[in-house]
């Protein structure tokens, strides 16, 4: 018989501290914007995407001004974010606070063409004239703290809202800081795969439920493709009724597609005759071509396009709910 000796030192090395003010923590989010998903230096894009600060909002004579907007980057993941700080305690007031400044991001036309002309002079790349607007309508919520109270994080999910907990590190052996960043609502920092399985396991779908897509008065309706549930790609198969009248305008989706929709446009008019499925990117921008709406990039999945028609949620809201 093997025994093992083990010496076991007990040495403080450091404390975790929040920042001591809003105006601290913003400063030093402005300078290292990467801390918040928000420039990978290892990426092909050459400079931060942290956009602005103190953004004046206004909605139903009431003034409120976000902390700081940026495009998160996950690995060409593109979305806008809308930072709401805290140095303390992330509460309900906080959850409240964030939600309110979304609601009024939909109506502020003079905020969003502020920022939009920002995100132009990005030039990031899948990201044009087209798909830029669905990207500044279509922000993300993120909460920014040292300490999440659990009714936060409970209505913050129910929102679709993410937080993203951040705390300084001081070392006890040196005079320098490191700092402590996690995801703890949703995925900020981490590009999470995911599958139709997932959410059934979850019981938050059922594996035959549909989900719709909309814009104007015209309305899709597709479901999971069951021989695709546990792939990261998520497959959908339009119904008849909705086939058919993609179909029946081949001809004006194909004027309007691009170089790189030609690609695929051919196999996926295929899939629609057979009723077989496909991704759920070339989906939406079938959809986009035949009725306008939400454009989706080929750089990320649009998820907050897709309505559960059970539950009313987005795909983006059920998605956000699953465990881990």
């Amino acid at each position: 018989m093997e025994s093992e000796i083990w010496r076991i030192q007990t040495e403080r090395i450091g404390t975790l501290e929040s920042f001591r003010s809003e105006r601290d923590m913003e400063s030093f989010l402005m300078s290292n914007p990467a801390v918040l998903g928000c420039w990978d230096p290892r990426s092909k894009i050459s400079k931060p995407t942290l956009l602005k600060q103190q953004i004046n909002l206004k909605l139903e004579g009431d003034i409120g001004r976000i902390d700081l907007i940026g495009i998160g980057n996950r690995e060409g993941d593109f979305e806008l974010r809308i930072f709401e700080l805290k140095p303390g305690d992330i509460d309900l007031n906080a959850v409240n606070q964030l939600n309110w400044y979304l609601k009024a991001w939909e109506k502020d036309v003079e905020a969003r063409k502020i920022v939009r002309a920002e995100v132009l002079k990005l030039r990031l790349q899948g990201v044009d004239e087209d798909s830029l607007d669905s990207l500044i309508n279509n922000p993300v919520g993120v909460l920014v703290g040292s300490k999440f109270l659990p009714e936060s994080i409970s209505k913050a999910s129910k929102l679709g809202i993410r937080g993203l907990r951040i705390a300084r590190f001081k070392a006890e052996a040196r005079a320098e800081y490191y700092v402590i960043v996690e995801d703890q609502i949703g995925d900020v920092m981490i590009k999470r795969f995911w599958s139709w399985k997932e959410l059934v396991d979850a019981g938050l779908i059922g594996q035959s439920d549909e989900f719709s897509i909309s814009h104007g008065d015209v309305k899709l309706i597709a479901k999971p493709d069951p021989k695709y549930l546990d792939y990261s790609w998520k497959y959908l198969i339009f119904n008849e009724d909705s086939a058919k009248r993609l179909i029946d305008i081949e001809e004006k989706i194909r004027e309007k597609a691009g170089d790189y929709e030609r690609k695929w446009l051919d196999k996926e008019f295929d899939n629609l005759k057979k009723g077989k499925g496909m991704v759920i990117t070339h989906a939406s921008a079938l959809f986009y071509f035949a009725f306008g709406g939400p454009y989706p990039s080929c750089y990320w999945t649009p998820t907050g396009w897709w309505k559960h028609e059970k539950s009313g949620k987005s795909l983006e809201q059920l998605r956000s709910e699953l465990p881990g």
